[in-house]
């Protein structure tokens, strides 16, 4: 047993210590040199006794050796968090090719298991090949090459491809659920890590969950590399803390922060043949001078996640072996400028961790959150503010957007009421999801009495697909259908937004028909320039994400048509549920057609009219512009 060294210990002052400072000071320590060894040991066995451990940062010198010499995170810094003892129950990290993730991942699951006895770690891939390698290229060498190594295993453990066990009878297990998760039945696991995750079918995510049902660690670690918005990582990003590594500008104190939303490109800084860990190719995004990402540090989004399910974003630029090289960072820029084939999509994708598609979300978090300013609360039974001011409304109205189930049962019938003000603002008063499956009995009865609760003067629902099913069930149950508008989404860019369409032979029940798109992107624009505003914003956690956050489940696509013109349409993101989204839609473009009060958004946004005087000095009258009329007709006279 090795003595702490008693001045060490003793200039330890464990309540003041900062933990990033004392890690510093550690992992400084010279893992080459017996005295500093013996020094750091004596230092991290003090530690221990006062049950002040806080990572496992310190031990990983000595323990682990990469290529013939002691692994450290040094140039790996971002990845500190994982090795941290006190850690969340669910960990997703979002990264860019080439940053460590692997390596990382498997240091940290050898000296976990290392650590704790009987402790098992199941990791999974959606391909055996990329599982094989895990196990092979990463795994296997650490243990091979680590100086304790016959401490930890022996003639009675194993250290095959699918399972390596160790002398403390913890274990490391490794397989493979591309096409099902059948594999993992019957496994027993304290701790999952999924590789590649954005690969990952999500319906195999809760069968390998239930391989730590039980466990009293049950803890979930997510890593891959983002691909589009519709992809697993990035619905598990956006439930998370959603960290990113914050970096300080020590000219003009400006904090960069190095996400596509954010300061992410105006980082990416030019190439120079000095570029070196004194002048990094980073540079501040409001001064432009060098920035290094060494002084940067973890920020959390959201905080009060950070315990729960703590979310990291690595992008390569803010890795040394790319900052600090000219090579790295001049392919780095060529990448970046499409070299070798590369997309823009590809290069936020591959390079910088970021989940980016052809499609971009309608609407922010930040503009729902501003427009959540209504004060109180949605509640499964209403809040009694709903009531107090029902009379200044022109007109209410019960929005319904009916469910069937969906995908992954993730589709489900969405009450919502909302108000028409006399100054044109809508106020959506209260929502509810209805969890009653296909009795559409039950949900006629649920819909007949908050139409009456509220006194709404209309219900709008939506009359596609099984829509004329639950009217029918209403109407028979007793509900006037002289306040039912019934519409019907279509894709319609060439006639009005909104139609009335009279009864015909075909179809005896008169409707309305409304572009889906065009109505969506009013509703959104609309929440932008807060003539929408909702009750508190509600998510509370992963579990349970509200209803206003639908919002975010929208994302626009632009495709080409056969006439070589370009299509826009409005997709769900398949992780996510959109129907709170569809049904305030429905009584937004419901209110604005009664009330013939469609939004001006030049007017309400304050963008002024080319005045008459403007046009006239644009455009001189004296000149003889008829030719240019020739044929003007053949665009409808525009």
């Amino acid at each position: 047993m090795v003595k702490p060294d008693q001045t060490i210990t003793e200039a330890i002052d464990l309540p003041s210590a900062g933990i990033q400072a004392l890690l510093q000071e550690l992992i400084a320590i010279d893992a080459t040199d017996v005295n500093s060894v013996h020094a750091r040991a004596g230092v991290l066995q003090y530690l221990a006794k006062k049950h002040a451990f806080p990572s496992l940062e310190p031990i990983l010198p000595m323990v682990l050796n990469l290529n013939g010499r002691p692994y450290t995170i040094q140039h790996h810094f971002p990845f500190s968090p994982l090795f941290r003892l006190l850690t969340p129950k669910n960990q997703v990290w979002c990264t860019g090719r080439q940053v460590s993730k692997s390596t990382s991942l498997a240091a940290h699951g050898v000296v976990v298991a290392n650590s704790i006895p009987f402790f098992k770690t199941l990791f999974i891939t959606p391909l055996y090949e990329q599982i094989r390698r895990f196990s092979n290229n990463y795994v296997r060498p650490f243990i091979d090459q680590s100086p304790v190594k016959s401490q930890w295993s022996g003639t009675s453990t194993e250290n095959s491809v699918l399972q390596r066990s160790f002398k403390n009878n913890s274990m490391m297990l490794f397989s493979f659920a591309l096409l099902d998760a059948d594999r993992v039945r019957g496994v027993s696991a304290d701790r999952v890590c999924i590789d590649e995750v954005q690969d990952m079918d999500p319906d195999h995510v809760p069968i390998i969950q239930e391989t730590m049902s039980y466990s009293r660690w049950a803890t979930s670690y997510y890593t891959g590399t983002p691909k589009t918005l519709d992809n697993l990582i990035y619905g598990l990003y956006k439930r998370s803390s959603q960290a990113e590594w914050f970096i300080p500008c020590h000219s003009c104190k400006h904090w960069n922060i190095p996400a596509l939303e954010y300061d992410l490109d105006k980082m990416i800084g030019p190439y120079s043949i000095h570029i070196s860990e004194k002048y990094p190719g980073t540079v501040c995004a409001k001064c432009q001078k060098p920035v290094s990402p060494r002084h940067g540090r973890w920020v959390h989004r959201y905080p009060e996640r950070r315990w729960q399910f703590a979310g990291y974003h690595v992008p390569q630029m803010i890795l040394p072996l790319h900052f600090s090289d000219p090579e790295k960072w001049s392919t780095l820029l060529l990448k970046r400028e499409g070299f070798g084939n590369m997309t823009q999509a590809q290069f936020y994708n591959e390079v910088m961790g970021e989940s980016v598609d052809t499609g971009q979300k309608l609407i922010s978090e930040t503009d729902l959150k501003a427009a959540c300013v209504l004060d109180w609360e949605n509640k499964k039974e209403p809040d009694p503010k709903c009531f107090a001011n029902l009379s200044h409304y022109k007109h209410r109205i019960l929005a319904i957007d009916w469910g069937g189930g969906g995908e992954a049962g993730i589709s489900f019938t969405v009450l919502s009421v909302l108000g028409f003000r006399p100054d044109g603002t809508i106020d959506v008063l209260w929502a509810k999801r209805l969890l009653i499956g296909g009795d559409h009995l039950a949900e006629a009865v649920e819909c007949m009495r908050w139409s009456n609760l509220f006194n709404c003067d209309f219900v709008a629902h939506d009359y596609t697909g099984a829509g004329t099913v639950r009217e029918t069930v209403m109407v028979q149950a007793g509900f006037n259908l002289e306040r039912v508008m019934a519409m019907r989404l279509v894709r319609s860019a060439s006639q009005d937004l909104m139609v009335y369409k009279p009864p015909t032979e075909i179809n005896h029940r008169a409707h309305y028909s409304l572009d889906k798109t065009r109505s969506l992107l009013y509703t959104c624009q609309a929440i932008k320039l807060k003539q929408i505003r909702f009750f508190q914003y509600d998510w509370s956690s992963q579990d349970s994400p509200g209803l206003v956050s639908d919002f975010l489940a929208l994302v626009e696509n632009k495709a080409e048509s056969r006439l070589g013109g370009d299509i826009y349409t409005i997709t769900r993101n398949t992780l996510l549920t959109d129907d709170f989204a569809q049904a305030v839609n429905l009584g937004c473009a419901a209110l604005w057609h009664v009330n013939n009060a469609w939004p001006n958004f030049a007017e309400i946004a304050g963008v002024a009219r080319l005045t008459e005087r403007v046009i006239k000095a644009e455009m001189p009258m004296d000149d003889d512009w008829a030719d240019d009329a020739i044929g003007s007709n053949y665009f409808g006279g525009y």
